[in-house]
């Protein structure tokens, strides 16, 4: 064979593999059947497009469908509103941006019945992913001992050992629908980092990947970012070129070229909300921006090519610069709260020697952030942490959403659920501080923000669960007797690691086993505040003999804080 020969023998094409492109409409029509259950996969970008698909396709035909999800949010729970989705297994289901809160229409269809919810812990719902990826029955997690999760679980997917950890079942969807940033027309993926449970899904799936690509390229770009590329082409069912198919989210590329990110719409998503809190105006919204629209395309045409343009604006590295840094003067009640949890946070983590800090949404979030900031200020070594796969990362200002774009290029790692979860906050060789907050927490420290008094859903866990295995927690809550409960109705986290809770009023440390009062917040007599503290607390408490009244924030403290929170979604 002469060697022109054998350069032609083993040449590689521009393009390999069989082409699996075609619309979305047809993807979905084609492969998601009656009765199947959906995995609806995350990286950073979401698979809204598909779900929106998936609604046109089903929406008054009762296909009882399954959704398997970390969290259904936003526009998602047209898929309840409109009976296509009978059940929902998932670790979060309400709203989170730019706030976490309930969403009504998920709280109608569960309470009338409509939806079978299975509650579970990001991590857990992930690791059951996992198996089915791996082939192997079940899997080995540290996260539920003790939850609410785990006595309605137990005895089905879910098994607790006697050394108060567990095992999940293998979960394989039948079909995976995920919003991906490229791929190649045969289906080899670059996702949006960080990665979720996305890769994990699409591994597990029986049938295969509906790709829903913000653009499709040559198999040469494939393999020229070969170290980008997450899920192969055998995996993968269809490739549909989905321009903002995240949208109202966003997507963040990690240096694939020729791909703009774009940040959340935070309008649209409000309005949604709006729309959401009634059947009659939720049905109206859907029938205009889903049903009313005959594809993807149509959609964004009513959307606008200067919203879209404004959304990719948004997302340029240094927006934050621009963000208003509001005047320190005075405090709120909240502020006061953050600052004090962000100083426990720093003193823990110097007396601990935490690596990592890894925080929920919230207060909690943006006294991690702060006491973080001032500990690399002071030469500390500690890193941020945040469940979907974010490490290493420093906090921009303007933008307090856990998963704020702005963020994503300071990290240092860019991963998935199961390393951050799994491995850093669970595993043995990260010294892991968690800091949360909760709807309720009670005077063992264990935390509900699953089930309300009424009975009416709020949000699940999430990764609050997760959280909950690090090494030591702290609890950020509002100072109400509702908030403060003798037993909470249901344990979203067990309060074992609960060293610390901050209140809007005072500090608890955990001295054996119950909570002493430490420290006071607010101006007056400190018996006064005690006093208050006791009749908005429904724990008997025991005081400190070297009770402190906690001082004032600073200007410096305040004004980072409120950088980080200009609007003050978290801070009012």
């Amino acid at each position: 064979m002469t060697p022109e020969e054998l350069t032609a023998r083993l040449a590689i094409p521009a393009n390999e593999g069989h082409d699996r492109r075609t619309t979305l409409a047809d993807a979905v029509a084609t492969h998601v059947r009656p009765h199947d259950t959906v995995h609806v996969a995350y990286a950073d970008a979401r698979p809204n497009a598909a779900l929106h698909q998936i609604v046109r396709r089903f929406a008054g035909t009762d296909p009882g469908l399954t959704i398997v999800t970390a969290g259904l949010v936003s526009s998602q729970h047209a898929l309840l509103e409109t009976g296509v989705v009978r059940k929902v297994i998932a670790s979060f289901a309400g709203e989170n941006l730019p706030t976490p809160r309930p969403n009504r229409a998920f709280q109608r269809a569960v309470a009338e019945g409509r939806v079978e919810l299975e509650n579970w812990s990001l991590w857990s719902l992930t690791a059951r992913l996992v198996a089915g990826a791996l082939g192997v029955p079940h899997f080995p997690i540290r996260s539920l001992a003790g939850s609410g999760m785990a006595d309605e679980l137990r005895g089905g997917p879910y098994t607790e050992l006697p050394d108060g950890t567990g095992t999940v079942t293998a979960l394989r969807p039948d079909v995976v629908v995920l919003q991906a940033l490229a791929a190649d027309a045969a289906g080899n993926v670059v996702l949006s980092a960080p990665y979720g449970e996305g890769l994990w899904g699409a591994l597990a799936a029986k049938r295969g990947v509906i790709v829903c690509a913000e653009r499709v390229v040559p198999t040469a770009m494939i393999r020229e970012h070969a170290s980008l590329t997450r899920i192969p082409a055998h995996a993968v069912l269809a490739v549909c070129e989905v321009p903002f198919g995240s949208h109202p989210y966003g997507s963040y590329n990690p240096g694939f070229p020729g791909v703009e990110d774009y940040v959340e719409d935070e309008e649209f998503v409000r309005d949604v909300f709006t729309a959401s809190r009634t059947p009659e105006g939720f049905r109206t919204w859907i029938d205009e921006w889903l049903l009313g629209t005959a594809d993807h395309d149509a959609y964004l045409a009513k959307l606008g090519d200067r919203r879209l343009a404004a959304l990719r604006e948004a997302a340029d590295p240094s927006s934050w610069l621009d963000s208003p840094v509001p005047a320190p003067d005075g405090h709120t009640a909240t502020e006061a709260m953050v600052v004090t949890a962000a100083r426990r946070i720093a003193g823990r983590v110097r007396e601990g020697g935490h690596h990592a800090v890894l925080a929920g949404v919230g207060q909690a979030n943006l006294a991690s952030w702060l006491a973080v900031t001032d500990l690399k200020a002071a030469g500390v070594e500690v890193e941020l942490m945040a469940e979907i796969g974010m490490f290493g990362y420093r906090p921009r200002a303007g933008e307090p959403f856990i998963f704020a774009k702005r963020n994503l290029p300071t990290c240092k790692l860019l991963t998935d659920v199961m390393t951050v979860l799994g491995a850093l906050v669970a595993g043995p060789r990260t010294r892991s501080f968690g800091a949360i907050g909760a709807a309720q927490i009670d005077q063992d420290g264990n935390t509900n923000s699953t089930w309300g008094d009424d009975g009416r859903f709020l949000v699940g866990s999430g990764g609050a669960n997760d959280v909950a295995t690090a090494d030591e927690v702290l609890v950020t809550v509002d100072h109400k007797r509702s908030r403060l409960v003798r037993q909470v109705p249901f344990v979203t986290c067990p309060g074992r690691a609960v060293r610390t809770v901050v209140t809007s009023a005072a500090v608890f440390e955990r001295d054996r086993d119950r909570y002493v009062l430490t420290s006071v917040l607010g101006e007056g007599a400190e018996s006064d505040l005690v006093r208050a503290a006791r009749a908005e607390c429904d724990w008997e408490f025991d005081v400190a003999r070297g009770l402190v009244r906690e001082p004032a924030p600073t200007g410096e403290e305040l004004g980072t804080l409120r950088a980080f929170d200009p609007a003050r979604r978290f801070l009012k």
